[in-house]
């Protein structure tokens, strides 16, 4: 009997002992398949946008202020509200476009503010400012979001049904409908002829009837109202009386009385000025394939679904079709949410290619289909916990995240496919499983975690860029750092787990002892042997040549450094939404009617191309 020291005897108890996995297998597993559920459940309620949330530094206030001219807006407008929101903290800049009864200031904020709070500021010096403008001067601020953006439109087009029809469809029919949906933040209504009385006075009759405008817009403004003359009680009960004095159509806005004459005679508009039927002044024109058009630009709401909103959309419309009247044709004419949809679908061909790929080479190395199913369930369950991580810290599947989790697919089963290897080596050279489990950790844990850490480590500096680089390649570092970390602790818990419930043992491996012996290098056998030793020939013939190696490397990194010189450089990648906008700029000056003209000979020419579709 040989006495062994208590250092040998703790090694060889060590060596002969299972993995500590195997003792909590069904903790584990419980755990691990409860985190993949949750992550598979909210990954169908993570908000979906084609960018990631951005809160830009920039607040956009309009003003409407109906056909003045240049010069009052910029002096009694735009000017009195540069000068209010100059106090506002944060502000680095104001640019402002002031034009003919209109005006936009633009505020530059830094980065640091928070926004939401910033907006109120903007709102409470507008307010301030408020009673100094114009009566008739209307004040809107908004956030710059990519919530700005229409998300998708329809279009309403008709060659019997006037403009007027199509807009109070539109307006009265349509737009109420959409914007109750779920996530549909507003709508807004472009194009078409708004209808509107008119009102023509007549000067000698002003003058014979002593009428003057203002009594005739005072006239209308205390007639077309509805008030309550006060309440009584009958029956037991209290009733409300009302008076209503509402105009529905330019016959009763001409029985309008505008004066009494001292014998008693009533004066009304219509005897004084011609009333009909009229629609508000156009200053846009909008087509759609060649014919004027009334478009629904639908907007979605910062944290909602976009595929989920343009799903509810269409169908909607379609249940409203049967309310539209015959000879509208109401078609989209954008929709965003493909976009978003063609990047979920490559992420989930990435991630089937990517197991059916790993399942292939395993089974062609390792000729076992269990280390196939081992490592390819990595994938899929890295993906659901990464959705967790991305819903916990208020990410959306966007084309950053989705981008992270397609590169992520190759990185994250390569933990996996290294302790299979490992694993299925060491059982190969004659160890049981449960040793094979243990002797295979122990070795590559440390590289393990020094291989997965390191891209984490280059993808850490881009988490702390600010601006709009900094919101775009935060959502990409974050999203690839969760998931390999995931990957690097599935790799040392769930891997060795699955390795105890579903390897083999080989039949034959020999004698006990051999089996618990150590052993130094282990030669595999196979394909996998033989590409390694090719392999190991390869190495040996290069550092045989160091000068030759160094010179390799040396116009490598010239040829590097050239190439990253001459390539250019851009926020994005190109994308490709099967569409473009051409902007034509006409002399300054020029009519809309004139504009108009030279836009359908525009639009001719280019359904005259055949790739054009609409």
């Amino acid at each position: 009997m040989n006495d062994l020291s208590f250092p040998d005897a703790r090694k060889e108890l060590d060596e002969h002992s299972d993995h500590w996995t195997a003792g909590f297998s069904k903790s584990i597993i419980f755990i691990i398949v409860a985190l993949a559920v949750l992550g598979a459940y909210l990954a169908f309620n993570i908000p979906v946008a084609v960018f990631p949330a951005t809160n830009f530094p920039r607040i956009i206030v309009g003003v409407d202020n109906g056909v003045m001219p240049i010069d009052q807006m910029q002096v009694s407008v735009t000017r009195p509200i540069e000068e209010v929101v100059n106090s506002i903290p944060g502000l680095d800049r104001v640019l402002s476009i002031t034009s003919r009864g209109s005006a936009e200031i633009n505020l530059f904020f830094n980065w640091n503010v928070d926004m939401f709070q910033t907006l109120q500021y903007v709102n409470a010096a507008t307010a301030r400012v408020q009673s100094t403008l114009p009566t008739t001067a209307t004040i809107t601020t908004n956030r710059l979001t990519f919530a700005a953006f229409p998300i998708m439109g329809y279009s309403m087009t008709s060659d019997t049904v006037p403009q007027t029809t199509l807009w109070q469809m539109a307006n009265y029919t349509l737009k109420p409908q959409l914007n109750r949906l779920p996530g549909v933040s507003t709508v807004v209504v472009q194009g078409g002829q708004e209808p509107e009385v008119q009102i023509q006075p007549d000067p000698e009759k002003l003058v014979e009837s002593q009428v003057t405008v203002p009594n005739l817009l005072d006239a209308i403004a205390k007639s077309n109202l509805v008030d309550s003359p006060g309440l009584f009680q009958h029956n037991h009960q209290l009733v409300l009386a009302l008076v209503s004095g509402q105009t529905k159509n330019a016959q009763e806005i001409g029985g309008i009385v505008a004066k009494t004459t001292q014998s008693g005679n009533p004066i009304r508009i219509r005897d004084i000025a011609t009333v009909g039927p009229s629609v508000k002044p156009v200053y846009t024109i909008v087509m759609a394939n060649g014919k004027p058009a009334v478009l629904l630009n639908i907007y979605r709401q910062p944290d909602s679904n976009t595929v989920v909103v343009a799903d509810q959309v269409h169908k909607k419309i379609e249940d409203l079709r049967h309310v539209v009247p015959p000879g509208i044709v109401l078609q989209p004419f954008y929709d965003q949410s493909q976009l978003v949809g063609a990047s979920i679908t490559s992420v989930r061909d990435a991630i089937l290619i990517g197991v059916v790929l790993a399942a292939i080479i395993l089974i062609l190395f390792l000729h076992d289909w269990r280390t196939s199913v081992i490592a390819g369930l990595v994938i899929p369950v890295t993906v659901a916990i990464t959705c967790i991580a991305l819903r916990a810290i208020g990410q959306s599947f966007n084309l950053m995240t989705l981008g992270g989790l397609a590169a992520a697919v190759g990185l994250v089963i390569d933990d996996a496919i290294v302790v299979v290897e490992n694993i299925v080596l060491h059982r190969d050279s004659g160890q049981s499983v449960a040793q094979a489990i243990r002797s295979a950790i122990r070795e590559i844990r440390i590289p393990l975690l020094g291989s997965t850490v390191t891209p984490i480590v280059v993808f850490l500096p881009l988490v702390t860029i600010t601006g709009v680089h900094g919101t775009f390649f935060r959502a990409l570092a974050i999203t690839v750092g969760v998931a390999l970390l995931t990957s690097l602790v599935l790799a040392l818990t769930w891997t060795p787990t699955m390795s105890h419930l579903l390897l083999r043992s080989r039949k034959n491996y020999g004698d006990s002892a051999d089996v618990y012996a150590p052993k130094s290098e282990i030669a595999p056998a196979g394909l996998f042997g033989r590409i390694t030793r090719l392999y190991a020939r390869a190495i040996k013939a290069v550092l045989a040549r160091p000068v030759v190696l160094g010179v390799a490397c040396t116009l490598l990194v010239v040829v590097s450094f050239i190439c990253y010189r001459t390539l250019g450089s851009d926020l994005l990648p190109a994308m490709d939404e099967g569409g473009f906008v051409l902007d034509y700029l006409m002399p300054a000056g020029a009519s809309l009617a004139e504009t108009d003209h030279v836009l359908n000979h525009v639009e001719k020419i280019l359904h005259s191309i055949s790739e054009v579709a609409g």
